[in-house]
């Protein structure tokens, strides 16, 4: 089975149909660096919406969900859970600007969080290593 990767275009003939330029999904997901199951969970979510579909029905995707679903895949790499993701971009959706704010606020003390509790990793990390010549750490 192939699936279509191309960036579709409108048909000039066909007019206003369901048709819209865009990616599908396989080929969105490629390219903000996420699995397909991942970009369906994110629209079941509605954090992400498609931006049309093809004359087949396949869902479609432009630049705009393309920074979206970008957005989303920063937050997870950085340790963000879905929920903090999802109050995030609800506020944003919603133009709720007191919501937004506090969304971001609790995004950034979880990073603070996350980048401590890293360098304290790192710290415990380089002194097991300079105590044992490293030796300690490759033993199962």
């Amino acid at each position: 089975m192939t699936v279509n990767t191309r960036m579709v275009k409108p048909s000039l003939e066909s007019g206003l149909g369901p048709q819209t330029e865009g990616y599908v999904i396989s080929e969105a997901a490629r390219l903000c660096g996420l699995s397909v199951h991942q970009v369906r969970t994110y629209l079941d979510m509605r954090l992400v919406y498609a931006c049309g579909t093809t004359q087949g029905g396949f869902r479609l995707f432009d630049d705009g969900c393309l920074e979206r679903l970008k957005l989303i895949c920063s937050c997870r790499e950085a340790g963000l859970g879905l929920p903090e993701i999802t109050d995030f971009i609800h506020a944003l959706d919603t133009g709720d600007e007191q919501q937004c704010r506090a969304a971001k606020r609790q995004m950034h003390y979880t990073i603070a969080v996350k980048r401590a509790a890293l360098h304290r990793c790192t710290q415990v990390l380089t002194k097991a290593a300079s105590r044992t010549g490293g030796s300690a750490l490759i033993r199962p």
